[in-house]
């Protein structure tokens, strides 16, 4: 019997395959597509690079503002993350933020 491994680096050996398996693995298939798919749209970030909460320091001089103006639009800011008291940001939505700002 042709394995899931199998299928996936020979699609053409579904071809192969008895009626009755191909109905029990479809619903199966398309499970793992859904989990797939929302898995690769997630914020448009890489996910394979990991995500690394900045300091204020850190964050303003990537964003080129003083850190008081920073600090005045945090709660505004989609890449602020709070951690306690301390206010960090978000090394990946900083970039994502970065990339829509107009030019």
């Amino acid at each position: 019997m042709t394995s899931f491994t199998e299928l996936l680096e020979h699609p053409e050996r579904a071809h192969d395959l008895p009626p009755h398996v191909a109905r029990d693995l479809l619903p199966r298939i398309i499970g793992l597509q859904v989990a797939v798919l929302a898995r690769a749209l997630v914020n448009g970030h890489d996910p394979n690079s990991e995500d690394r909460l900045l300091t204020v320091d850190e964050a303003a001089a990537r964003l080129g503002q003083s850190k008081d103006w920073l600090y005045r639009h945090a709660t505004k800011l989609p890449f602020t993350r709070r951690v306690g008291r301390q206010v960090r940001f978000s090394s990946q939505g900083l970039e994502s933020y970065i990339r829509r700002l107009p030019r």
